[in-house]
């Protein structure tokens, strides 16, 4: 009895040492990942391009990856869905935060994702990057929320601009009512001259035919087409030709601009449809790579929606590059060595071209405007975007 005694004591003591050696290597050990959030719009209309931005994240992620990842440590993304509204994106980042204590979101990506995740990041001081929001009110939503994707600001501007020189003396406006698209309208009102008729949609919403009547009633020389997502746009294209609105100059934020494969499915109604996107580098070597890389992995011809793509692939390349020398600032891999470095960026090489990040988290970067030809948007100039009829319009008056 003895010995069992003495033998059942030994194996105890043995468990304890053992326990403690594997609890003091535990606290030793250091993680071989490098983890951030990611909230974009997985599901509902948003997803039209929340999915594919996710893919070309990922293609991004696995050349960190391959190129050695974050100091040996390869780079890992938890995804979460912000489903485009602010509600579900602080959920998520409530998640984010809290559970998986990431020191940094990529996203959120629809304007109203990103000004639901901030004030929550901003309390945590957590770093925010989105590559898609662009409602001038994200501008001074933090300290710690950034962005890459440029402001409406820019884009109203450039379309009122585009507008008064057209002498469009009454524009039509039919908006969605959300963060992003009244950024929009809300630039485009404070630029443009001329006169302005409004009609405003839920995001529930999917029939305009009221509006539109409303709309066409008010013999309007353009009307904007102002949605969030592809499907609204899709729907207020299709109404609009239904109603007869044609031969009507027509203008499109940068998500109908975009949509490539809805613009298709109206090749005459849209002709010569003006709008902006931000720009992005086309024949850049990496740009190629990872719209190679998208074609072979989702055996799509394209990439949807590519100024999106490229600020959300340099997004990646962006933070990835910032963990890496932030390893030389504040001792590591925190939000506030990643805040300091991103404030820094100027002239950063990337697919949408040079990067300057502002005082306020903001790219130092603009809009170019687009016209409609032939079913595809190209870069807009004041005679190419003129339609045969006004062209000889003019014509005939200088004769």
């Amino acid at each position: 009895m003895y010995k069992k005694l003495l033998l059942a004591l030994g194996l105890s003591l043995l468990s304890l040492v053992l326990v403690a050696c594997t609890g003091q290597n535990d606290k030793q050990e250091e993680p071989q990942t490098v983890e951030i959030g990611g909230i974009l719009p997985l599901t509902g209309d948003g997803a039209a391009y929340g999915v594919p931005m996710q893919k070309v994240a990922m293609i991004a992620v696995e050349k960190v990856n391959k190129d050695g990842g974050i100091n040996g440590k390869e780079l890992k993304v938890i995804w979460e869905d912000g489903k485009c509204n602010g509600k579900d994106a602080a959920a998520a980042a409530q998640k984010l935060i809290n559970i998986n204590k990431v020191q940094v979101i990529f996203g959120g990506f629809c304007s109203s994702e990103t000004l639901g995740i901030a004030p929550i990041a901003e309390a945590a001081k957590v770093v925010v990057l989105s590559t898609g929001s662009s409602s001038p009110d994200v501008t001074n939503a933090g300290d710690y929320i950034f962005r890459n994707y440029p402001s409406d600001s820019s884009q109203g501007k450039i379309l009122a601009g585009i507008a008064d020189t057209r002498g469009l003396k009454k524009v039509a406006m039919l908006t969605e009512e959300n963060d992003y698209t009244v950024g929009i309208e809300k630039s485009f009102k404070e630029s443009y001259k001329g006169e302005i008729v409004s009609e405003n949609f839920l995001p529930t919403d999917s029939d305009f035919k009221t509006q539109i009547v409303k709309l066409k009633g008010s013999n309007p020389d353009a009307i904007f087409v102002n949605p969030q997502t592809p499907a609204k746009a899709d729907l207020l294209l299709k109404q609009l030709q239904e109603l007869g609105v044609d031969e009507i100059q027509l203008f499109g934020n940068d998500v109908v601009m975009g949509a490539a494969d809805i613009l298709a499915q109206y090749p005459e109604f849209v002709e010569g449809m003006i709008g902006a996107e931000a720009s992005y580098e086309a024949e850049n070597a990496d740009f190629v790579a990872m719209k190679n890389a998208y074609i072979q992995t989702t055996g799509e011809k394209e990439v949807p929606y590519p100024s999106y793509a490229a600020t959300t692939y340099d997004g990646i390349i962006l933070l990835a590059e910032g963990f890496k020398k932030g390893a030389n600032v504040k001792g590591g891999m925190e939000a506030g060595a990643i805040k300091d470095w991103l404030y820094a960026v100027k002239d950063w090489a990337g697919t949408a071209g040079k990067l300057t990040i502002d005082q306020n988290g903001d790219p130092m970067a603009g809009h170019k405007p687009k016209v409609v030809k032939e079913g595809k948007t190209v870069m807009y100039e004041e005679e190419a975007a003129k339609t045969p009829e006004q062209q000889a319009a003019e014509a005939a008056a200088v004769k």
